[in-house]
Formats: C-alpha cells, sequence, structure tokens
C-alpha cells in the first residue's frame, strides 16, 4: 500500500527550487555639467534599459537615453524631470508608437530625437510649444505626422522611411521651419503647394526618392532657400522657370539623376550655365558635408549619342532664339573656369549644413 504525504509536497518542492537571488537596481546614470550648454547632463546611452529610470537629477538639462531597449514610454516617465529639461535623445530604441502627450510635462523641450527606432506612427495631440528639432529619421513612417501644436519648429528631419506621397500645404502647422529632410523615402512626385508657406525654409533635401517629376511652382514660397537637394532621383528634366527668376542659391545638387538631353532640357542646361557656382556634387559615404563645386558632373543618361556627356556640353538645337549666342557664351566662361576651378580646390572648402546630427548637439563623454 502507497504511503502519501500531500502535507509535505510543497515544502519539499520549495526546497528544491534554487534560492532568490535579489536583483538589484541598475546603477544611476553617470552625469555631468554639459561645457557647452552649461546645463546637467545625465548620460544613461547603451546601458540596456527597458524603462526610463525613475531616479534621475532633479536639474536635468539633457538627457541621453539612446541605444537602449525602450519599447513604449508612458505618460508618467518623465513627471520627475524638471520642466527645464531641454533636450531629450531617445534615438535607437525600439519605440513603434510615440505620442507627444508623453513630453507634456515638459513644456520647455527644445531637441528631441526619436531616429532610428522603427516607429510605425507618431501621434502630435499634445502642444510642444518650445520643441525647435524634431528628428524622426531611419524609422517606418508610411504618412507625415500631423505636426499641429509645433509653432516653434525650426527644424524637421524625416529621412529614410516609407513615406510615399505628401498632401498639398502638408507643413502648414510648422511655418518656421528652416530645414526639411525627405531624402532616402519612396516620394514620386510632389504637389506644388506642398511646401506652401515655407517662407524660414533654408535647407529642402529631396534626394535619393522616387521623383520623376516636379510641377514647375514648387519653390515659389521658399523664397530663403539656400540648398536645395535633388541627387539619386529619377528626374529626366525640369519645367522652365523651376528656379525662381533672381534666387540667388548657395548649393543645388542635381546628381545621379537620367536626365534626358533634348530640347525639354533646354532650361536646366541654360540655368546651370548661368548659375555653375552653386552646382556641386555630394560625395557618396561622407555624410553630407563633403562636397565640390562640380557643374560638369550633372550627365546626361540619354539619348545614347549623349550618354554620360555632362549637361553644359550638350548643343540643342531646339530652334530656340538665343541657343548660338548662349553657347559661344558658354565656351568662353568654361575656358575661364578650367582656370579657376583649380585655384577653387586649393582653398579651403565651404560646406552645407548637414542634416545629420541635431543643430544643438549636446556634449557626450
Amino acid at each position: 500500500m502507497a504511503v502519501r504525504f500531500p502535507a509535505l509536497l510543497p515544502l519539499i518542492l520549495t526546497a528544491l527550487q534554487p534560492a532568490a537571488v535579489p536583483t538589484e537596481p541598475p546603477p544611476p546614470c553617470p552625469w555631468e555639467m554639459n561645457k557647452v550648454k552649461d546645463i546637467v547632463e545625465v548620460n544613461c546611452t547603451g546601458r540596456d534599459l527597458g524603462a526610463v529610470p525613475a531616479s534621475l537629477p532633479e536639474n536635468t538639462g539633457i538627457l541621453l537615453l539612446n541605444a537602449n531597449r525602450l519599447l513604449s514610454i508612458s505618460t508618467a516617465a518623465f513627471q520627475t524631470l524638471p520642466e527645464d529639461t531641454g533636450i531629450l535623445l531617445l534615438n535607437a530604441n525600439r519605440l513603434l508608437f510615440v505620442s507627444t502627450a508623453t513630453f507634456q510635462t515638459l513644456p520647455a523641450l527644445q531637441v528631441l530625437d526619436l531616429s532610428d527606432n522603427g516607429l510605425q506612427a507618431v501621434l502630435t495631440e499634445a502642444p510642444l510649444p518650445s520643441l525647435k528639432e524634431l528628428l524622426l529619421s531611419h524609422n517606418a513612417l508610411e504618412a507625415l505626422p500631423a505636426l499641429q501644436g509645433l509653432p516653434a519648429l525650426t527644424r524637421l528631419a524625416l529621412a529614410h522611411n516609407k513615406l510615399q506621397a505628401l498632401a498639398p500645404a502638408a507643413f502648414r502647422a510648422v511655418l518656421q521651419l528652416q530645414d526639411l529632410d525627405l531624402r532616402g523615402n519612396a516620394l514620386r512626385t510632389l504637389p506644388e503647394d506642398v511646401f506652401m508657406g515655407l517662407r524660414a525654409l533654408k535647407d529642402l533635401d529631396l534626394s535619393d526618392n522616387a521623383l520623376e517629376e516636379l510641377p514647375r511652382g514648387l519653390l515659389q514660397d521658399l523664397v530663403t532657400l539656400e540648398t536645395l537637394w535633388l541627387s539619386g532621383n529619377r528626374l529626366r528634366a525640369l519645367p522652365s522657370g523651376f528656379f525662381p527668376e533672381g534666387h540667388l542659391f548657395a548649393y543645388v545638387f542635381l546628381t545621379e539623376n537620367p536626365w534626358r538631353c533634348d530640347c525639354d532640357l533646354v532650361y536646366l542646361r541654360s540655368w546651370i550655365l548661368r548659375n555653375e557656382g552653386s552646382v556641386y556634387e555630394p560625395e557618396r559615404g561622407l555624410g553630407k558635408t563633403k562636397v565640390e563645386v562640380a557643374p560638369e558632373k550633372v550627365l546626361c543618361q540619354s539619348p545614347s549619342e549623349h550618354l554620360q556627356k555632362p549637361i553644359i556640353r550638350f548643343k540643342p538645337n531646339c530652334g530656340h532664339v538665343g541657343d548660338a549666342e548662349e553657347e559661344e557664351e558658354y565656351e568662353f566662361h568654361y575656358e575661364e573656369s578650367t582656370l579657376i576651378y583649380p585655384l577653387l580646390a586649393s582653398l579651403s572648402p565651404v560646406y552645407p549644413p548637414s542634416s545629420e546630427e541635431p543643430t544643438t548637439a549636446p556634449h557626450t563623454p
């Protein structure tokens, strides 16, 4: 007959289990005075954090939470931070959805970096009245956030997402924008008034999309635009009058497009001839800071008889009045430029503003 010990079984099982090791809280994130901003910078970078630390210095002005494993952030996560916290880096985590309501306890927030997360949606339901820089690059956004409640925004980075289309007047809620980065998306065309009202915009990056054509009045409201990136698209021509008459650009990037050298390209060719010193080529693999003056690097890709020929050497015969005079003028200026460009190459180059890092990037130890 079997002997049963039902009362002893729980005790036996408990004794067989390994003793629980008390989990210690992670060590506090180091902090120091930021040498540029002269405020407290707390560095929680790369600490394998799954949640925002509960105990942070009360006088935190800059908080680095990048390169962790945050999956979500509660609306109470930053309630212990002072209201004057100005810079928050959350890039390189695992966030799929973010709402601006999460940061509503930080009314002085000026820089918010959410890049490289895999974000699928950003809800801007709660205002962030002081925010100047919103970095959303390297995510999975298929639609542009509504952007309401961000009246002070001057920089918006949306590079390397999945945007395929933009609505007319898409940026009407952020009219103070100075830097708009849309490179590396899947845009095929743009409404003529997509940038309506952006009279403060200085840098517009549309490179590495799938743009096949651009409307004539695309730049009409961009009266202060200095830098225009169009490289790496599918453009064959630009409409006559595309560049506003009399507008002087510091940098225009036109390379790596399948330009078709026929009569439809006469306008672009003429514009390049008149603005050779503004036409640049970016050097791939070096970010957006290494460039060189290179009007001769804008090349024909078709028809076959003009393949790889610089557009400025393409000689159109389209019956336009002034074609012959313009060609003679180009030959004269080209001879001069062969003497000037070697001299320019020996001088220290002037680089356009980079869109890779926050303009107010904090010091990291």
